[in-house]
């Protein structure tokens, strides 16, 4: 019975409603605007207590009938279009102060934005104390240049500024002189506080020159906002020069002036000499081999390596050579046609070759090496440079080995009939076995000492002197200065250097 009941009831309200007009009056509520508030809403402090220009703000915004999808703020000026929208509720700013003043008042303003497109006309806003800190600047000595040096100097400074690195507007160097003008160079992409710069001339000829600026260990042309490239006035080729660098931010505040001096020395040869022998006898061992040079007219620009001493196994890359290996001493280097190397102990800086002398090689250069070879490992790395396959070895009762005076050094099926002479008994000096494709140059009877006091004949191999399958280098393994016994080693200098090697 209830069934029916409520069955009625239903067909009489759909019969009420069909009579009836259906149609909505009254008017559609309008949007209502969002509103906003900053998380600080005030700020005390006295002109002693104002605040740095970077500054995290932070807001929030309401919707009291929809939501927020973003905001909009203004700085200083709150005209139409000069609002940025974002969808974050904080962020970092660094406030502007206007260039020349040390202090200022910031007016920051943001506005909501709801789900409608409208906006908080009110919107809330907040006037920053803020006071503006000096840049630093600082040269790195590690990556700046030795006291004396050829045609590329390369210079690492490190910026800071309290503010952050968004208030810096440019760092700027200069030469020798600060009067005539500031170089501004282009700032890294990303926020780096530190920067290398390479300024390259042509040393050939002395006297004041323009430098050309590199920018990056990938020593890529600096140019500036306008495409030109970046140049540097001033440089004196035969002196000594100073080097300036500082920093300007924003507001136009300079920082500190960072200096180093350091020679810039005339490149006078296409060929370059490398004293690397720390002996005592250093200076009369170059003036033999510059001796023999110059009977061929040859006179090579002399650069001294020879600093330091062997600690364990190894000595570490001569002071002497910029600390900057790739750009700096690789484009360096590259600059001569040919290197004449010479040093008293294979743990020298020769070990580094492989790598500090690439870009000489790859740009077509040729290098003559005389340094001794003694019992080193055959896994050391100068073996990766050197044309040397593998040294003697010593076995039994043998200690040493051993070459006499007065001894040929002869050549091996090679086109010279250029006999050498030992002018006196030289121990400690191990024979060499060329690499597979070398050309072996010399040879000499090589003696083995026995610890029962007797010289034994070496049976095994007795190179002296090799030159790589590429034909680019040559390197003897006994000191030169001992082989004049004939008195013809500028004839062997003339056979390996000029017709081998291209001097």
């Amino acid at each position: 019975m209830n069934f029916f009941k409520h069955i009625s009831l239903l067909l009489f309200t759909v019969i009420l409603f069909t009579g009836c007009d259906s149609s909505l009056d009254g008017e559609l509520n309008k949007n209502q605007l969002p509103t906003t508030n900053l998380t600080v809403e005030r700020i005390n402090r006295g002109d002693d207590f104002r605040l740095s220009s970077q500054i995290e703000i932070s807001w929030w915004g309401n919707d009291p009938d929809g939501y927020i999808v973003g905001y909009e703020y203004a700085i200083n000026d709150t005209s139409e279009g000069n609002w940025t929208f974002t969808e974050k509720s904080d962020s970092l700013f660094i406030l502007p102060i206007t260039e020349g003043q040390s202090e200022d008042e910031v007016l920051f303003k943001v506005r909501s934005v709801d789900n409608d497109g409208a906006k908080d006309p009110v919107g809330a806003s907040l006037v920053y104390p803020i006071v503006n800190t000096k840049p630093e600047v600082q040269i790195n000595r590690n990556e700046s240049p030795p006291d004396t040096l050829f045609s590329i100097s390369s210079f690492g400074w490190e910026i800071e500024d309290k503010d952050g690195l968004g208030n810096i507007d440019r760092t700027e160097i200069a030469l020798n002189d600060t009067l005539n003008g500031w170089v501004s160079i282009p700032l890294p992409e990303e926020d780096e506080t530190q920067l290398f710069v390479s300024l390259a001339v042509d040393n050939t000829q002395p006297g004041i020159q323009t430098a050309q600026v590199f920018q990056g260990r990938a020593y890529n042309r600096a140019v500036d906002k306008d495409g030109n490239p970046v140049e540097v006035p001033g440089m004196e080729v035969g002196a000594r020069n100073i080097f300036y660098v500082r920093v300007v931010d924003a507001a136009g505040a300079v920082s500190n002036v960072d200096t180093l001096s350091w020679f810039v020395k005339q490149q006078q040869s296409d060929v370059l000499f490398i004293n690397d022998d720390g002996g005592i006898n250093s200076l009369p061992n170059q003036q033999a081999h510059l001796n023999l040079l110059a009977e061929l007219g040859i006179h090579p620009d002399v650069w001294m390596i020879n600093g330091g001493e062997v600690e364990q196994q190894k000595i570490a890359l001569s002071e002497a050579f910029p600390a900057v290996i790739d750009p700096t001493l690789k484009k360096t280097l590259a600059k001569w046609d040919h290197i004449y190397w010479i040093s008293d102990n294979i743990d020298r800086n020769i070990t580094y070759a492989l790598d500090i002398t690439s870009d000489f090689f790859n740009n077509g250069g040729s290098m003559f090496v005389n340094i001794p070879m003694k019992g080193i490992s055959q896994e050391d790395e100068i073996f990766n440079f050197l044309p040397v396959d593998s040294i003697g070895v010593l076995e039994g009762i043998q200690t040493n080995f051993l070459v006499n005076g007065n001894v040929d050094v002869n050549p091996v099926d090679v086109s010279t009939d250029v006999v050498l002479k030992t002018e006196s008994r030289s121990t400690g000096v191990f024979p060499l076995k060329p690499i597979s494709g070398a050309t072996l140059l010399y040879e000499t009877d090589f003696k083995a000492t026995t610890i029962i006091g007797v010289n034994q004949d070496y049976q095994g191999f007795e190179g002296v002197g090799i030159e790589n399958p590429e034909g680019d280098l040559a390197y003897f393994g006994m000191d030169l200065v001992n082989l004049n016994g004939n008195n013809n080693l500028a004839e062997l200098i003339e056979f390996v250097c000029r017709q081998r090697l291209g001097f």
